[in-house]
């Protein structure tokens, strides 16, 4: 059935080539496209293979890139590579490897590689394709005629860049060299160890030209952060124990062509095709010489690219037909829905009108970046990954976020460093943990393995901190573990937490007392072994590390005069400083401890410890709110600072509460009245969608999932990096916690039960595939608000499935916010703020303009009333002032305006307003500041500074429709 749309493309154009001469018989058998398509709506959504699946969400753009911004991302899981052609310039891979650590625990690039064509099929006006082929993980480009190919192979730490030309062209590759920082922003702000000197001239690359290759290599040397690390955290004895992450590590790359000779520093020939392979390795050499023999050991392996391409495309083949989520809204259009750009709008939005297939997409993507950096020896990094770039920034930025590195541009923006990475070395737990949690119900358990290796491996080192730092067993893990074991930035006073004694003022700080990320740790590992059954990892892996660190608590904390433990000095993850029994840590004990003893997880003797321990547990606080009950944050809290939610921690991703066990109406209220609401706009390491999914309100989750999704950024092109502010850009927590909150909207468990469909909009059409627990896995197809066909492995399991019915989503709001006010030309409500140059002509339409109709409206006589039958109203040469005659109805829906301006000298009056000052309450179209275009509808504001010319007539329009307003500017999107 998957095949279906497949094999109907097929048919239908064997069938058109015979109809000529087979009239009577073709046309009944063109009529069995219909009749498979009806049986593809009553089955499986015929979604087709992995590749077509996902071709729908590949990322396609039509013109090289103007800048470095302008990359795509390719990886194979331990390197990756940000691709970029420039218009009228060359090829470009700026490359990543997973672990290419300086001696900080930075990770920088290991290099740029450029590609010079001749005759250049870059060049301005030709033929431009580049796809982000997901289906195969890798980056076509097709420039007048030529067809590149660049791919990182899945079993290889080699890049293959193959050009196929119907000409002979000539072809130049050379490495790119930029001066190396010493350290990222933010890297060492407020750590407390004297000892750490930087260099005054920081390491640069070597390069080394060998036979008919060149390769380079950046050298950490002799030196390292690790034994202040130790020193400031009193376990220098750990040396012997522990190996040094840093010391002599040396990265780097070395490139080759077989039909290709080294010329004059750069590797040069002629033909028709060509395979450019880039090799990567990183390793602790304390001799260079090593790294280049076994890089050049590496290199000198026989190469079979086409047998290597068809390994590498079956391994992308089955990581795609491993799961999926498909969807798309049904109230849409068939011509509107599944159309997604690819890049974000000027102002860095995305504009789609379908929002189900760009939660989608931003699902999909995040995957597929995932599988480019999480196979490796180090954890992703939730601050850009691999994937950090150069970015255009507006000058004169925050400078809580100084990039020190960053070079001022011709038009005032800066242009960060390469080796740039907003907030440094660091691997912030409450970040990391939503890169992973996600690949769960993904199956991507494999890379998970990085996540969980990282912390365990650590756990040995977290012990003897702890038994130094506090003297008693167990092993604490706060918000930034890093490689060395040690923190960063953690405390006010210092590197390590106060000693506060029990009932004992205190102030608080945003990491002193938080220990959750532990008990986080140990439940995605409890998590883990539920969905494979893994007795190896529980046994190595899962027991020592919950062993520890509830040993921790166990002994850190005192007991009440009702036995119970009390958490005293603690606080609310960052957001209450001071708080006793907070809601994260007292549902993460009570889960992780439920669990162990559910699993029979440990010896005899560990789970008669943690039974006392879970009898010693104090409930989850609660509060009543207007009658009702809600999730309290603490049994006592106060001074409150950051934006998390800290009392939905029990509903995730401590699962005490939810639809699953019968408490959504707690869930529910306590969402209603979170300390938080919408926090960044939903973007970011926010979890409101998630915890909507978990009280089963389809509408709240769905509606917040696209504003979360529609977060693109300006600095760059690719539209699936999210924008910096709190985090980075790329920010992949951003993109993990709308991944989990889709995949809960889906289906959840609790015991053995499964909920099917328990927060999923009526107006979503999908086609899915997850894994659950106890090695489950589920298919589904929501259809027109039906659930049409479902299916489980193992079919033993059909029982436990509950299927929920698809719910009302939000209804769509009008784009124009509906008030009293009649809609104005030329001037606001008061008549002031009047438009001083000439209107010659507004017109308003019921629905949404095409590009082409804008265009052809510019290209248009302005003296000439438009009465098309959708045309609400056209006015000529209105008045500043003047009332235009409409209805209310007239902006119930999708709407769009134009208008022919001449703006005066600092023209900064209204076009159009319908608008209650100071408020965003209706809808205003004007010139501020100062020849600006600015347009604002309900929440949405656009503002293109200086786009208009005074004196010159110029043609302006809105289109309001369910996507992101789109403003023109003579025919063309404003700039």
């Amino acid at each position: 059935m998957t095949k279906l749309s497949t094999s109907t493309a097929i048919l239908l154009l064997v069938l058109r080539t015979i109809k000529r001469s087979m009239p009577p018989l073709a046309a009944v058998l063109l009529a069995l496209p219909s009749i498979l398509h009806a049986a593809e709506a009553a089955g499986w959504s015929g979604a087709g293979t992995a590749a077509e699946r996902m071709s729908r969400y590949n990322v396609i753009w039509t013109s090289p890139s103007k800048d470095a911004t302008g990359v795509m991302p390719l990886g194979n899981g331990d390197i990756a590579a940000g691709v970029y052609a420039i218009e009228g310039g060359d090829l470009y891979l700026l490359l990543a490897k997973n672990d290419a650590y300086t001696y900080q625990g930075d990770i920088f690039k290991t290099g740029r590689v450029r590609f010079s064509l001749d005759p250049n099929p870059f060049q301005p006006g030709k033929p431009f394709r580049q796809t982000l082929d997901l289906g195969t993980g890798s980056i076509r480009i097709e420039a007048d005629g030529v067809t590149l190919r660049i791919w990182a192979d899945a079993h290889r730490p080699v890049y293959h860049v193959q050009i196929d030309s119907p000409r002979e062209i000539a072809v130049a590759a050379r490495p790119e060299f930029w001066q190396r920082i010493d350290h990222c922003p933010f890297n060492v702000q407020g750590y407390a160890t004297a000892a750490l000197t930087r260099d005054a001239e920081p390491t640069q690359d070597v390069r080394l030209k060998r036979g008919n290759t060149i390769l380079w290599y950046y050298p950490v040397g002799d030196r390292s952060i690790y034994p202040d690390d130790l020193k400031a955290y009193q376990v220098e004895h750990m040396a012997s124990r522990f190996a040094d992450p840093f010391r002599f590590n040396t990265f780097g790359n070395l490139l080759a062509c077989p039909s290709l000779t080294l010329q004059d520093g750069e590797l040069r020939g002629r033909g028709p095709s060509f395979d450019l392979r880039i090799h990567a390795l990183a390793m602790q050499a304390p001799q260079a010489q090593t790294w280049i023999e076994t890089i050049e050991r590496n290199a000198a392996q026989p190469v079979d690219a086409a047998k290597n391409w068809q390994t590498h495309c079956a391994w992308w083949t089955a990581f795609w037909e491993r799961s999926w989520i498909v969807a798309s809204d049904n109230t849409l259009p068939p011509e509107a829905r599944e159309q997604l750009q690819g890049e974000p709008s000027a102002g860095g939005v995305r504009e789609e009108e379908d929002g189900a297939a760009l939660a989608a997409q931003s699902y999909n993507v995040f995957r597929f970046l995932m599988a480019c950096q999480s196979r490796g020896r180090v954890q992703a990094k939730f601050n850009g990954g691999l994937f950090t770039q150069q970015l255009r920034l507006r000058a004169n930025p925050d400078p809580k976020r100084n990039r020190p590195h960053a070079v001022q541009q011709p038009d005032g923006t800066l242009l960060t460093h390469e080796d740039d990475r907003l907030w440094g070395r660091r691997f912030t737990f409450q970040n990391q943990r939503l890169l992973y949690w996600p690949l769960l119900a993904s199956g991507d358990f494999d890379l998970m393995e990085p996540f969980f290796d990282y912390y365990s491996n650590l756990l040995e080192m977290r012990r003897e901190i702890t038994k130094a730092w506090f003297e008693h067993d167990g092993a604490y893990f706060r918000e930034n573990i890093e490689p060395t074991g040690a923190e960063r930035e953690s405390s006010q006073s210092g590197v390590l937490p106060p000693k506060t004694i029990p009932g004992a003022p205190y102030e608080g700080w945003y990491h002193n007392y938080y220990f959750t990320s532990g008990l986080e740790i140990t439940a995605m590992m409890l998590d883990y072994v539920n969905y494979t059954g893994d007795a190896d990892f529980r046994d190595r892996v899962l027991v020592p590390f919950a062993r520890e660190v509830l040993l921790f608590f166990d002994q850190h904390y005192p007991r009440g005069a009702d036995g119970k433990i009390r958490l005293d000095p603690a606080q609310v993850v960052e957001t209450w400083w001071i708080a006793v029994n907070p809601a994260p840590d007292v549902a993460g004990l009570r889960f992780c401890l439920d669990e162990l003893l559910t699993l029979k997880a440990g010896t005899s003797e560990d789970q008669a410890r943690w039974r006392r321990f879970r009898d010693e547990m104090p409930e989850v606080s609660v509060q009543t709110i207007e009658g009702r009950r809600a999730i309290a944050p603490a049994e006592k809290w106060e001074k409150r600072h950051n934006a998390e939610n800290g009392e939905l921690y029990p509903v995730f991703p401590f699962r005490c509460f939810g639809l699953a066990l019968g408490t959504a109406d707690i869930v529910a209220w306590t969402m209603k009245h979170r300390s938080n609401k919408d926090a960044f706009g939903c973007a970011c390491w926010t979890q409101d969608q998630i915890h909507w999914a978990y009280a089963g309100d389809a509408a709240e989750a769905a509606d917040g999932l696209v504003r979360r999704f529609r977060i693109a950024t300006p600095a760059c092109r690719f539209p699936l990096y999210g924008r910096e502010g709190p985090d980075s850009c790329p920010d992949f927590d951003h993109f993990g916690a709308g991944s989990v909150a889709l995949q809960r909207m889906l289906v959840q468990e609790a015991g053995d039960r499964i909920l099917l469909l328990p927060a999923w909009p009526a107006n979503w059409d999908a086609d899915f595939k997850l894994h659950l627990m106890q090695r489950t896995v589920l298919r589904g197809t929501v259809k027109d608000g039906k659930l049409v066909a479902w299916d489980i492995e193992p079919p033993s399991r059909r029982g436990d499935v509950v299927v929920c019915p698809p719910q009302p989503g939000k209804p769509p709001a009008p784009p124009v916010p509906p008030n009293d006010h009649p809609l104005r030309a030329g001037s606001d409500q008061s008549e002031s703020n009047r438009f001083r140059g000439q209107i010659g002509r507004v017109t308003m339409f019921r629905g949404k303009l095409s590009a082409q109709a804008v265009r052809e409206l510019a290209a248009g006589d302005r003296s000439k009333p438009l009465t098309m039958p959708d045309v609400v109203g056209c006015w000529l040469n209105p008045k500043a002032g003047d009332k235009l005659a409409t209805q209310p109805d007239d902006f119930a829906g999708e709407v769009s305006f134009e208008a022919w301006i001449c703006p005066a000298e600092k023209e900064s009056g209204r076009i159009l307003d319908k608008l209650t000052p100071g408020k965003n309450d209706g809808f205003l179209f004007d010139t501020w500041p100062d020849l600006s275009l600015r347009m604002i509808a309900g929440n949405h504001q656009r503002t293109f500074p200086g786009v208009l010319k005074p004196g010159v007539w110029q043609h302006v329009a809105v289109v309001l429709d369910r996507g992101i307003p789109r403003v023109f500017l003579d025919g063309q999107l404003a700039p």
